[in-house]
């Protein structure tokens, strides 16, 4: 299971910056006023004075806006899923604006390579681990035969090492060596 945002394409480099100042734009104050590490649209605002909701609203559409500027997966990214195509079930599985999700997966030409793909809402309720868990189920695949890549310790990654998945960390591990890390791991031979 591969995540998608600054684990295959770099979202905080690429995508923060201009959400940043549209949300900025769309309500009139300064970029720096906004909290860059907000992951919702909720926590972006969150050093500002509470929001009317019609100005919540213009925030929201602000932030997520599917159009995208034009966006590339990280080196290595395309070439390793298409290493591992047909000898491992991949699957993506990303959270966040389903539009702005399903555009950033097109714009890279990352979904055909994968078996499937899981965008949970980013309004919606539960977590990576419930996604995490249905689909082993589904897939009748054993917590220690199932490897999550991501870039979060405190999401996807604590939710797969808390079901007893192995993981692997990017960039800490780069994605050129994953394939080995699976070797390692007796899971691809």
């Amino acid at each position: 299971m591969f995540d998608l945002d600054d684990t295959l394409i770099d979202t905080k480099g690429t995508l923060l910056p201009p959400a940043l100042r549209r949300t900025a734009d769309a309500l009139g104050v300064a970029v720096d006023r906004l909290d860059p590490s907000g992951k919702t649209v909720e926590q972006v605002v969150s050093r500002l004075p509470p929001l009317a909701p019609d100005r919540l609203e213009a925030a929201r559409a602000a932030w997520y806006d599917p159009q995208l500027p034009p966006l590339t997966p990280l080196p290595g990214a395309r070439d390793l899923l298409a290493r591992l195509r047909g000898r491992v079930h991949l699957v993506l599985l990303t959270r966040g604006a389903e539009a702005r999700q399903n555009n950033k997966i097109d714009a890279t030409g990352l979904r055909r390579l994968f078996d499937e793909v899981v965008i949970r809402s980013i309004d919606s309720n539960g977590s990576k681990r419930d996604d995490l868990v249905a689909l082993m189920h589904r897939f009748g695949v054993p917590a220690r035969r199932c490897v999550v890549v991501g870039d979060d310790p405190d999401d996807e990654l604590a939710h797969a090492a808390d079901l007893g998945c192995r993981t692997i960390r990017v960039p800490e591990i780069p994605l050129p060596e994953i394939p080995d890390r699976l070797r390692a791991f007796g899971l691809l031979s």
